[in-house]
């Protein structure tokens, strides 16, 4: 009866989860047994310049790190809040990093860009001789896609972006296809997404296989934005894919990464195998 009551309990939440979203909730029925972590580690000067690293338990051999950058419109958002969505990766093998990095009003473009780029070096540093998996959903996939796309932000945090990045995962990524109106967006980007600023901008030469997944039913940052990016980078010789999910919003591709909702979503699944047929030695610019 104990175990039934417990069942019933688990349920209740998730299904209270599932419409209200609380992640203080969600990340206190993640089980803790698949990794060991470490926080707030520090990776430069500034007060948001730390990180929390997710080590798995069972490592998969030979796998690269995975670095998830948070989203939050460039004002928001924290590495904390992700326990969830590292359980999903570690409990599959993968260690994971979660920086966190300056927002708006203290940052605007590029100095997110520069501390995201600063998290990689660290954790290069950290992890030797292991390649890197960059991931990020929304703001924070603007970010990934930026510094595999430009070489200037890991170039010059001291990263070989070609050797060191086997591979990008972008989830809901605000690329650029339309101009800026938002007067806060503006303030953070000047240039409203109208030159160099904008990820679409930048698909000028080799860069790492990038994987962009999208949620059909997302108002928030609309599916062109992936699409279009793809088509981009795929006329010009490289390498992405594109994946659009029926009945998935913005914040659901985030969340389906957990193991309490990834059920029939194939999400997850895409991305591991994405990460999965990376070259563990190769350059990855193509």
């Amino acid at each position: 009866m104990t175990r039934l009551k417990s069942l019933v309990a688990l349920l209740t939440a998730v299904t209270t989860l599932a419409s209200c979203a609380p992640v203080s909730l969600l990340n206190g029925i993640t089980p803790s047994s698949t990794f060991d972590r470490t926080k707030n580690v520090s990776f430069g000067d500034g007060e948001r310049d730390e990180l929390d690293i997710y080590r798995a338990e069972n490592a998969k051999a030979d796998a690269p790190v995975l670095l998830f950058v948070h989203g939050g419109s460039w004002d928001s958002g924290s590495k904390g809040i992700y326990k969830f969505l590292a359980e999903g990766f570690t409990k599959s093998g993968y260690d994971i990093v979660v920086p966190n990095y300056r927002i708006y009003p203290e940052a605007k473009f590029p100095n997110f860009l520069e501390d995201n780029a600063k998290a990689v070096a660290f954790t290069a540093e950290t992890f030797p001789n292991r390649k890197i998996v960059l991931i990020g959903h929304s703001a924070g996939a603007y970010n990934v896609l930026m510094l595999a796309l430009r070489d200037e932000y890991l170039s010059g945090a001291g990263v070989d972006r070609c050797e060191v990045v086997a591979g990008v995962v972008g989830l809901a990524a605000p690329t650029g296809i339309v101009p800026l109106e938002s007067a806060r967006l503006i303030e953070i980007f000047p240039d409203r997404f109208t030159a160099d600023d904008a990820v679409l901008n930048n698909v000028n030469g080799p860069a790492p296989a990038i994987f962009l997944g999208h949620g059909e039913s997302d108002t928030t940052v609309y599916p062109k934005n992936s699409t279009a990016l793809a088509e981009k980078i795929t006329a010009r010789g490289g390498t992405a894919q594109v994946e659009i999910y029926p009945g998935q919003s913005h914040t659901d591709v985030v969340k389906v990464l957990s193991r309490h909702f990834d059920g029939d979503a194939t999400l997850k699944a895409d991305i591991v195998k994405f990460i999965d047929g990376l070259s563990r030695t190769e350059t990855s610019c193509r």
